[in-house]
Order: C-alpha cells, then sequence, then structure tokens
C-alpha cells in the first residue's frame, strides 16, 4: 500500500516535468485556452471564456489535486494516524489516503475483467483519440474535476442534502435541527458529518448496509446510470461497452463521496486519468524508462487489486464456513 501511495507522488511530480520540461510539454503548454467547458447537475452545459495558456491552466488543475491530496490527508483521522494503526485495519474508520489505494485497485481489476468479458463477447468498449498526446492528457487531467462536481457533488449532494432537509422538519426541536441552509452546504461538502449532525446512521460508525439509506442508493443508482450513458451517447469514441465500466466507475465514485466527501470522488477518478495518464504520456514523449514505470504501475495496482479481492472472497468464505460449523455442533 505504501509503495501504491508513494507511486500517486511520483506521477503528481512526473505530470509537471512532462508539461514544463519535455519539449512537448513546453510546445503545448505556450498556446491557449480559449474556453472552458463546464457541467452542472448531470446534463446543465456551459462554457466558460478562459483566455489562458495551457501551462496556466494545468497548473491550476494540478494545485486542485493537490489540495484534494492535503484534504484527505488532515481528514479525521489524519493519514499518519492510520498508518500508525494498520495492524487493527478497519476500511471504514481509517484515512482515505489508506483506503484509496484498496479501493482503487479493486475497482482497477472489476474494470479490466468486465471490460475483457465485454470484449471477448463482442462488445467493444473502444476509446478516444486527441491531436497530440499532450493535449489529451490535460483533457483527461480535466475531466475528473468537471465530472465529479456534475455527477456527484452538485447531484447527489444537492439531492441528499434535500432529502436531510426534508426529514429534518419531522425531528424534535432540540435533536439535529441547524438552519436548511447550512445543512445543505455540509451535505455537499461531506455527506457523513451531515448525517452524524442529524442523528443518522453512518457508514463509518454503522457500515454500509446501515449507512447508506434507501434514497441514496436509488441516487447512488440514477448518476451512475447516467454518467455510464453519456460517456457513449457523448460519442467522442466510446463505443456501448463504455456504459458498462464507466456505471461501475461511477457507482464506486458516488460511494466514496457518501463515506468521505468531496476529495474522495475527485481522487478516484484522479486516479484512472491523471494517474494513468502521466506514465503513458511519458511512454508516448519517448522519455527513457517510462515504458517499464508504465508498465510495473499497472502490473501493480492490478496485482494489488487482484489479491484483495482473493483476500476478500477468502474471508467471506471461511466466515461462512465457520459460522456453519459452528451451528453444526451447537
Amino acid at each position: 500500500m505504501v509503495l501504491l501511495i508513494s507511486s500517486y507522488f511520483v506521477s503528481m511530480g512526473l505530470g509537471l516535468f512532462l508539461i514544463y520540461a519535455m519539449p512537448q510539454g513546453l510546445d503545448a503548454a505556450s498556446r491557449q485556452v480559449a474556453e472552458l467547458p463546464f457541467s452542472v447537475l448531470m446534463n446543465v452545459n456551459f462554457r466558460i471564456p478562459l483566455g489562458v495558456s495551457v501551462g496556466f491552466f494545468f497548473l491550476v488543475i494540478w494545485l486542485l489535486y493537490s489540495g484534494a491530496f492535503i484534504l484527505a490527508w488532515f481528514d479525521r483521522p489524519s493519514f499518519p494516524s492510520s498508518l500508525r494503526s494498520l495492524s487493527r485495519p478497519d476500511v471504514w474508520r481509517s484515512n482515505y489516503l489508506v483506503a484509496l489505494p484498496q479501493f482503487a485497485s479493486v475497482l482497477f481489476v472489476a474494470v479490466v475483467f468486465l471490460q475483457a468479458l465485454q470484449e471477448s463477447a463482442g462488445v467493444q468498449t473502444g476509446g478516444i483519440s486527441f491531436e497530440s498526446p499532450v493535449l489529451g492528457f490535460l483533457s483527461i487531467s480535466y475531466a475528473p474535476l468537471v465530472e465529479e462536481f456534475s455527477y456527484r457533488i452538485t447531484t447527489i449532494g444537492i439531492l441528499d442534502g434535500l432529502n436531510h432537509i426534508w426529514k429534518m422538519r419531522r425531528l424534535p426541536s432540540n435533536q439535529g435541527r441547524i438552519s436548511a441552509i447550512r445543512l445543505l452546504m455540509l451535505n455537499i461538502w461531506k455527506p457523513e458529518r451531515a448525517k452524524e449532525v442529524l442523528g443518522y446512521n453512518t457508514i463509518r460508525n454503522d457500515g454500509v448496509r446501515r449507512g447508506i439509506s434507501r434514497f441514496e442508493w436509488i441516487v447512488l443508482v440514477l448518476t451512475s446510470g447516467a454518467f455510464g450513458a453519456v460517456h457513449y451517447l457523448s460519442g467522442g469514441g466510446w463505443e456501448i461497452g463504455k456504459i458498462s465500466t464507466a456505471m461501475l466507475s461511477g457507482f464506486a465514485m458516488g460511494f466514496v463521496y457518501l463515506r468521505y466527501g468531496v476529495y474522495a470522488p475527485i481522487l478516484l477518478h484522479w486516479f484512472f486519468n491523471y494517474y494513468f495518464g502521466t506514465f503513458d504520456l511519458a511512454s508516448q514523449l519517448n522519455m527513457a524508462g517510462s515504458d517499464s514505470a508504465s508498465f510495473a504501475v499497472e502490473l501493480l495496482n492490478l496485482g494489488t487489486g487482484a489479491l484483495l479481492v482473493v483476500a476478500t472472497v477468502a474471508i467471506y468464505l471461511l466466515g461462512t464456513w465457520s459460522s456453519k460449523h459452528h451451528k453444526t455442533q451447537m
């Protein structure tokens, strides 16, 4: 896990090097970003006039990701304190930077497996192409920020917050009473914290089954379904097989948003776009040793994810067998 987290920080530095030190990166950095596509509430799309250089725009993206990592590092419990308690791991109570490598690598394995299964049956996923590798990297690096703001933060966050405001009206006047606007903003920032204020079950304290409400499950399914569909319907090279893989990823991103808050889905999406994108770009720009590094990073994540899946299944089967064996003896 420490090795995976270290590779995350390596990719952050590698991205800066590729844009500001490599000739192709410097050439692209001098171009202009005329306008910025943006989206809220899943399908409210508009463009913001910008007129800044690619180099400046990338720096803003990089700083936003750095801010997300800083928020995750210091969130309760902090990353260092979670590392010290790894001898008694509890993924629901740990810091997100401890949980992220586990979530991300398992999701990566699931997406790769699902894609391979679909393509073996003739259902293609497709892919998108760009006029240059650097501009393509810039585009996929920006996507997690706008897509998470649209599908998770301004959709799940607002809908879940409005539901909590409605339910708050039925609480006794001395229980969980805060202003509606404050509750909504708190829910957008960190849904678990809003539920704690209202005295509701949370994933951290009560687990997944009791910590996610029926309404939240419905919103999760609907937003992840829309997230999968829009990747295919928007064109750009994606084929119908992208719907299921994007839906699976969207569901996971919505889940970590409900548990950890705003920064969590952004970093999980960052993992697929920026993280893998830096090593892929380095390979496309023929950086020395980049092919081996890209292969090693994919292998490390696949291996970690597969190991976690096998361990989880084994623990579940062992627990089921032990329970049945205990009942038989009784």
